[in-house]
C-alpha cells in the first residue's frame, strides 16, 4: 500500500534546506512565540547560522552527534538548527531524566561537544559532565552575519536521534534521517496545515512529537507557541488560543481523554487536535466532534523507527461507533505500509506485522548492529526486495485500504504516548538485588494503563517506597511503576516461565 493518493512525491532535502526556504519567504513572521517573548524566522536563521559556524570551530562535522540537554524553549531551536547546519545531528536529552541515565546516553553517543541550557547545565554538573551552556554559544558565536558557505549534507544522512525503550535491558537511540522528517511537513505533506498555522508546542523534547510540533511549524510557514512549564493545563490551551491565536495541537489519547473528561472546551477554539502514541478512545473522540463538529480530529500512528508518523485517518463520527475502533489511517507521503507474515505481504483483511518503508525509515540504532539487523529486514513485495521496519504490531487492511491496529506480538506497551520495553525496567530493578522482576501493564477502574512491578527480594528488604524511590534515580517518571509488589519466589508454568495471569490474581488484578 503506497501514498499515492497524497498527489506527487515531495522532493527530498534536509531540515535546514527547507528552514531556510521558508525564512526567505517570511522573513518577518514569527516562527517562535513563548508568554514573553518572540522570534522571527529571520532572527532565527541568523542565530542559526551564527551557532553552525561556532561549531564547525568546536569539531562538529557531518556524522558528529551532538548532545542538547534542555528543556523546549526559542533558543532550543535556534541551537539544534545550527547543529544541522554544521552538518551535525542532534539527540535531545531531557534534564528530566535521572543523572545516571543521562551520562550512561552521552558515553553511548561519544559527541565531539554536550550543549546544554541553564536546567540541562545544572544536571550536567550533577554527573561532572563537561558541556558548553547555550549563553556561552551566545557569547561566543560570531556577531557578524555569518557566510552561508556550509558543509553540504545529503537528505539521507542523519539529522536526529530519538530514544525509546530497548528490550535488550538498556534504552536504544533510533537514526532519523532528514528526510524522515522533511517528507512530512514540505510541500503536499501528511496534513494541510492551512494558511499561517500556530501549533502549540509541549512535546516531551525526546520525542518525536516534538519533531511534529516544531519542524511542522518551521517547515510549513507557521508558529510555534512554545510551552515552557511540564505539564500542558485547560487554562494554558485557552490563553495560547485566545492570546496566540493557536489553531493546531497535539495530543496523547491519554492527555485527551484527561481534557475531555474534565475540560473539553478548552479545545474548542482549535482547527484541528491531532492525537498519536496509542489507540484513541472513541467515546471522547466522539464528545469532541459532537460538541465541535468544525474540529478536524486526526489520528496518527507510526513507531519511531518512521519517524512521527507512518499512517494518519481523519476521525468521523461514524469511526467513533465502529466496533473495530478508530483506523490508523492511510499512509503518510514517501511511506509504504505492508501488513506481512513469513516475509512477505498478506492479503486484503488478513491478520499479520505491521511493516513500515518509504522515505521516513530510520537509519538504525546507534552503536547496535544485532539489534537494528533484527528489525530492518528485506520483504518481497511485487517480485522486488524492499527494506522495512518490521513493527512488532499486529494490524490489518481493510478493503479500502484502511490500516487497523489490532494488538502487540510482544510484550511491549505503551504508557501515555511512551513506548516502554518491560525488560528495561526488569533490568533495572535486578540491578538493584531482585531475582526475578516483572512488569505488567494492567488498567485502573478508569481503564487507564498502570505498570505494575512484581519482584523477588531475597537477600535485601526493601519497601515500596524505597524501590519506587531507586527507580526514580535511574529510570524516566513515565517509566517508574505505580505499585510495587514484593514476592518471595515467583509462580511458574510447566515450561518454567513465570506464570503472570496466577502472578496478579494474587495481588488481585484481572490482567
Amino acid at each position: 500500500m503506497r501514498s499515492t493518493m497524497y498527489g506527487r512525491k515531495n522532493p527530498e532535502t534536509t531540515i535546514h534546506e527547507a528552514f531556510g526556504r521558508v525564512a526567505r519567504e517570511f522573513p518577518d513572521r514569527n516562527a517562535l512565540v513563548t508568554t514573553e517573548r518572540a522570534v522571527t524566522y529571520a532572527e532565527l536563521a541568523a542565530d542559526s547560522r551564527r551557532i553552525a559556524h561556532h561549531l564547525i570551530g568546536r569539531g562538529v562535522r557531518p556524522g558528529s552527534i551532538v548532545p542538547v540537554v534542555a528543556r523546549r524553549s526559542p533558543d532550543l531551536a535556534a541551537v539544534i538548527l545550527g547543529v544541522l547546519m554544521a552538518g551535525g545531528a542532534y539527540g535531545i536529552l531531557d534534564v528530566r531524566w535521572p543523572v545516571p541515565r543521562i551520562t550512561r546516553l552521552l558515553r553511548t553517543m561519544r559527541p565531539p561537544v554536550v550543549l546544554a541550557d541553564t536546567a540541562g547545565s545544572a544536571r550536567l554538573d550533577e554527573g561532572g559532565i563537561g558541556h558548553s551552556t547555550f549563553e556561552q554559544l551566545r557569547r561566543t558565536a560570531p556577531k557578524a552575519p555569518a557566510p552561508d558557505v556550509l558543509p553540504h549534507v545529503p537528505p539521507d544522512a542523519c539529522a536526529t536521534l530519538f530514544w525509546t525503550s530497548g528490550s535488550t535491558g538498556a534504552p536504544k537511540a533510533v537514526l532519523s534521517p532528514h528526510r524522515a522528517t522533511t517528507r512530512l511537513f514540505t510541500p503536499n505533506g501528511f496534513l494541510d496545515f492551512g494558511e499561517h498555522p500556530v501549533m502549540i508546542h509541549a512535546a516531551a523534547v525526546a520525542w518525536d512529537a516534538f519533531a511534529l510540533e516544531l519542524w511542522g511549524m518551521l517547515l510549513s510557514g507557521g508558529t510555534a507557541v512554545v510551552h515552557e512549564d511540564d505539564l500542558l493545563l485547560p487554562p494554558a490551551i485557552r490563553a495560547y488560543t485566545r492570546d496566540r491565536g493557536a489553531t493546531h495541537l497535539f495530543l496523547t489519547p491519554s492527555l485527551f481523554d484527561v481534557l475531555a473528561g474534565g475540560d473539553i472546551d478548552c479545545l474548542g477554539g482549535l482547527r484541528a487536535v491531532l492525537l498519536g502514541g496509542d489507540k484513541p478512545p472513541p467515546a471522547n473522540c466522539g464528545k469532541l466532534l459532537d460538541a465541535y463538529p468544525d474540529i478536524e480530529l486526526y489520528n496518527g500512528y507510526g513507531p519511531v523507527e518512521s519517524c512521527v508518523f507512518a499512517t494518519v485517518h481523519r476521525i468521523t463520527g461514524a469511526d467513533t461507533d465502529t466496533a473495530t475502533g478508530i483506523p490508523a489511517g492511510l499512509p503518510v507521503p514517501g511511506t509504504e505500509v505492508y501488513v506481512v507474515r513469513d516475509g512477505a505481504p498478506v492479503r486484503r483483511g488478513e491478520t499479520g506485522e505491521v511493516a513500515i518503508g518509504g522515505a521516513g525509515l530510520a537509519l538504525g540504532y546507534l552503536n547496535a548492529p544485532d539489534q537494528t539487523a533484527a528489525v530492518f529486514r528485506y520483504v518481497t513485495v511485487d517480485g522486488e526486495q524492499v527494506r522495512v521496519y518490521l513493527t512488532g504490531d499486529q494490524g490489518r487492511l481493510d478493503d479500502s485500504g484502511l490500516l487497523h491496529f489490532v494488538g502487540r506480538k510482544d510484550a511491549q506497551i505503551k504508557i501515555a504516548g511512551h513506548r516502554i520495553e518491560p525488560a528495561e525496567i526488569e533490568s533495572v530493578v535486578r540491578s538493584l538485588g531482585s531475582t526475578r522482576a516483572v512488569i505488567m501493564p494492567i488498567s485502573d477502574r478508569g481503564g487507564t494503563p498502570r505498570i505494575i512491578l512484581f519482584a523477588e527480594m531475597p537477600h535485601k528488604a526493601m519497601t515500596e517506597l524505597e524501590m519506587r524511590g531507586h527507580l526514580r534515580e535511574m529510570l524516566p517518571a513515565y517509566m517508574v511503576p505505580s505499585k510495587v509488589h514484593f514476592v518471595s519466589s515467583m509462580p511458574l508454568l510447566e515450561n518454567t516461565k513465570i506464570n503472570k495471569r496466577e502472578l496478579s490474581a494474587r495481588f488481585g488484578y484481572h490482567s
